[in-house]
This record gives structure tokens, C-alpha cells and sequence, in this order.
């Protein structure tokens, strides 16, 4: 499994938490997905879930541990910061 792209389209953040939706382009196809990205002391824990559609394709193709391999790779990317933002980065700030 070759993941060579990790773009992050989209971004709302509030507070210490941010949802985003992106596509990753893998073995040469594009696989979408969001996550969610929670900022703590000890740095962030990252989530990551593949479109159902997309999931369905990789499970035929890489089977549950490939799928799996995968998050572990896009969550590891994320956090690491080895991405590109190509879309609106939105953030919401609480009233004083």
C-alpha cells in the first residue's frame, strides 16, 4: 500500500477540537475521509474514518488489517503534520 498525497479540504476548529474532511491518494486511487483531531497537553490524539463507500473498495482490495494499516497511516500523517491544506480552515471563537 502506497500512500504517496494527504490533503486536508476542510477544517471548522473550536476551541481545543477540530473536524476535518480530506482525501489521501492511495495505490494510485483517491480515498476520502474525515476525523477529528483533539489538542492536549501531551500533544494530539487524531481520528481518522474512511468514506463508507471507499472503505468498502479497500476492504475488497487490502482486507481488514490493510484498511486498518491505512488509518494507522493517515492518523500517523496528521499528527506528524505530513499533509497539505488545500481548503478553507474555519474557526469558531467563544464570546468573551
Amino acid at each position: 500500500m502506497d500512500v504517496s498525497e494527504v490533503t486536508i479540504e476542510s477544517v471548522e476548529t473550536e476551541e481545543k477540537v477540530s473536524l476535518f474532511r480530506g482525501k489521501a491518494v492511495v495505490d494510485g486511487e483517491v480515498v476520502r475521509f474525515s476525523g477529528i483531531a483533539i489538542y492536549t497537553i501531551g500533544g494530539p490524539t487524531v481520528g481518522v474514518n474512511l468514506e463508507q463507500e471507499d472503505e468498502a473498495r479497500l476492504l475488497s482490495k487490502l482486507g481488514k488489517e490493510g484498511v486498518d494499516a491505512l488509518v494507522a497511516e493517515l492518523q500517523r500523517r496528521i499528527v506528524e503534520g505530513d499533509f497539505v491544506v488545500s481548503g478553507p480552515v474555519r474557526i469558531k471563537r467563544q464570546p468573551l
